[in-house]
């Protein structure tokens, strides 16, 4: 005599109905996992800023508290040229190892631990306007001009995607601001104070509303009070930005390249005091980018 047994398998139902709950699960898992993704890579961003901010501290120790120039005249340029700029002047403060140097030009070559550093994670570090002479955009890390191998863009120049506020930079040796950014700023006028970077050699107070480095579109930029609210914030505008960043005829202004999408509308800065924070699109007007930015 045979003995029916009752399956103790799932039946389609059932299995469908488990499937139906993991379904579910994912679709409420993945948003808060993405957000945890996202804040994994704005801290880790907010670090490289931080290291960036040790590294000028360290750079003024070793200068008698000079500022970065705007440029240098480098043992291997005839003249003062933008190619060397501050990543390769902080590049010995962000690495234990000696800087190497092309054997054809003598031009620094960019460690790759410095490159780490100054690339926020969210980025892929390589221009994304092919012909252009070198800013990034949003997801986009910018490359320094060729670096003296080749003309035009090329691979050798160093890459990154954070930028000096413009307004910081010191002058040394007679370098400093290139006249042709002061030339017709609206509301700039020569020896009035306001874009003076001698306002953020001031006590460490009042250098913690002073941006010193951000993520951006290119190395640096020169924000002013009346730059407009750019009608993008992916930055690719840069690709049609004159190299002087004025803003004339409703050109997107020098606060464009910080104006970024970088972390969920919002991009990280480090400031002249040494401390980082998260700042929305929004709010990158209320920061003190020149001596007198709260003045109008």
């Amino acid at each position: 005599m045979f003995t029916k047994h009752k399956s103790t398998g799932f039946t389609l139902v059932e299995l469908l109905v488990v499937i139906s709950i993991i379904a579910l699960l994912i679709s409420l898992l993945l948003p808060a996992l993405s957000q945890a993704k996202k804040a994994a890579i704005s801290t880790a961003c907010l670090s490289n800023l931080k290291q960036i901010g040790t590294a000028d501290v360290e750079y003024k120790d070793a200068f008698q508290g000079d500022s970065i120039p705007y440029n240098w005249d480098f043992p291997w340029n005839s003249a003062a040229q933008y190619d060397g700029s501050w990543p390769c002047l902080l590049a010995p403060y962000l690495t234990s190892k000696p800087v190497a140097r092309y054997q054809s030009s003598g031009y620094e070559i960019e460690p790759g631990s410095v490159l780490a550093i100054l690339t926020c994670p969210s980025t892929i570090t390589t221009s994304n306007i092919p012909g252009s002479w070198g800013p990034g955009s949003a997801t986009y890390g910018w490359r320094i001009w060729n670096n003296g191998e080749s003309t035009g863009p090329s691979t050798d120049g160093w890459l990154g995607s954070y930028g000096m506020n413009g307004w910081v930079y010191g002058q040394d040796n007679g370098q400093g601001l290139h006249s042709y950014i002061l030339q017709n700023l609206p509301g700039y006028s020569a020896g009035q104070g306001q874009g003076d970077s001698a306002y953020f050699w001031n006590p460490a107070d009042e250098n913690g509303s002073a941006p010193l480095m951000a993520d951006c579109a290119w190395l640096d930029a020169f924000p002013l009070w009346t730059d407009p609210i750019p009608s993008s914030d992916s930055g690719t505008n840069m690709s049609d930005m004159p190299p002087t960043f004025q803003s004339p005829a409703g050109a997107p202004g020098m606060m464009a390249p910080y104006y970024l999408d970088r972390h969920t509308k919002a991009i990280n800065v480090v400031f002249c005091d040494g401390h980082a924070e998260h700042v929305k699109e929004t709010d990158l007007w209320k920061l003190r980018w020149t001596a007198n930015w709260a003045k109008n």
